[in-house]
């Protein structure tokens, strides 16, 4: 039952919302276990035999390459006993998926090809195979729904509000990505989605991200003069970094925009996209529980910088780490303060009208 309304304020989450371990396993399966959750890049997969190992909802997920180049992706379950077939991510496994119980193995195409110390006919092989799920790639980004009658990626992504296809001119695909930092938050993944959802936090959390970005000490994302969504560097400023002027490449199309600029997206459920002159850093949430997500964070730049010894990542690199470790820090106690009996529910202003965007699209797909 709502409270009464309050001039101003628009209902968000509620405190159960934000802690209750039911509503989370809820979660898991209307809202992780039906959208497009984006589950890693496309860059680890670069030839037969690699593997990623990732936690879609409450399901472990294999994902591969057939040698046809083609994305595969399976429940990691072995359909002989149950077992759990792989344990992480890497390369070097070879094409077969072996079984660490049994040693049953499976193609990449999840067919079952080897029963050991059976006889070959003793066992009608057609008729077992690797349980399959939808899997896609948008750019350098590998997707996989659990739903099997999901729709397509392309038009899933057309969906949102926060236009990630507009961001496809910086040619994410052609980017190479220099460092993965992995973070275990004692938050819930809607305070994080909150968080990333508003600025009007930014000028208390983030004093070096708004030196940088003066628009966002307004409060605001956006600047109402540009329809590309995207926000200008202050005057002089290059990139979101401890050093200007660094000379690093720029990502593709950035030199056809007018001003040094910045832009993102909240691709809903899990995954966050920030595109700043030189540097796309993608943003992955696993949630573990309802007081626990995964954070992963990937720092893509072009190939060219990368791949040069003599190029100097580490400035940029541990600036935008600096304002994650800010907006974790704030999420944690975020997250301690609505566990409190005093809380109800939390309230949206109208400037945090893309966290009213969230909470709608939560919403609808909970109920």
């Amino acid at each position: 039952m709502s409270e009464k309304p309050i001039d101003g304020l628009s209902e968000s989450f509620t405190r159960d919302e934000y802690i209750s371990p039911e509503i989370f396993a809820t979660e898991m399966k209307k809202i992780y276990g039906t959208n497009w959750c984006f589950a890693g890049l496309s860059e680890s997969l670069s030839k037969i035999g690699d593997r990623l190992v990732v936690d879609i909802g409450d399901e472990s997920i294999l994902i591969l390459r057939n040698r046809e180049n083609e994305l595969r992706a399976f429940y990691n379950v072995c359909q002989h006993r149950g077992s759990q077939l792989c344990d992480a991510s890497g390369s070097g496994f070879g094409a077969a998926i072996t079984c660490p119980y049994h040693a049953w193995s499976y193609s990449v195409e999840g067919n079952l090809i080897a029963t050991p110390l059976h006889e070959k006919d003793s066992i009608d092989r057609s008729a077992i195979s690797l349980k399959p799920v939808k899997v896609a790639q948008w750019q350098a980004f590998i997707f996989v729904s659990l739903d099997p009658n999901a729709p397509e990626l392309i038009d899933w992504l057309e969906s949102h509000y926060s236009r990630p296809l507009q961001l496809e001119k910086f040619d994410m695909a052609s980017l190479k990505n220099a460092r993965t930092t992995v973070d275990e938050v004692q938050a819930n993944w809607k305070v994080l989605g909150e968080n990333y959802s508003e600025c009007l936090h930014c000028a208390v959390v983030h004093p070096e991200l708004v030196d940088l970005v003066p628009i966002y000490k307004t409060g605001s994302t956006t600047q109402t003069d540009r329809p590309d969504w995207g926000v200008s560097l202050a005057e002089g400023a290059t990139g979101l970094s401890y050093k200007q002027n660094e000379n690093l490449p720029l990502l593709p199309a950035m030199d056809e925009i007018d001003d040094y600029s910045v832009f993102g997206a909240y691709v809903y459920p899990n995954m966050l996209i920030d595109i700043s002159p030189t540097v796309a850093v993608i943003t992955r949430y696993v949630p573990r529980s309802a007081t626990h997500t995964t954070i992963f964070t990937d720092y893509l730049f072009p190939k060219d910088a990368v791949d040069n010894p003599d190029v100097d990542l580490e400035p940029t690199i541990s600036f935008s780490d600096l304002v994650n470790q800010q907006d974790i820090s704030v999420c944690v106690r975020v997250q301690r303060g609505v566990a409190s009996k005093s809380f109800t529910r939390a309230y949206h202003t109208k400037m945090e009208r893309y966290c009213k965007q969230l909470i709608q699209r939560y919403r609808n797909e909970i109920s």
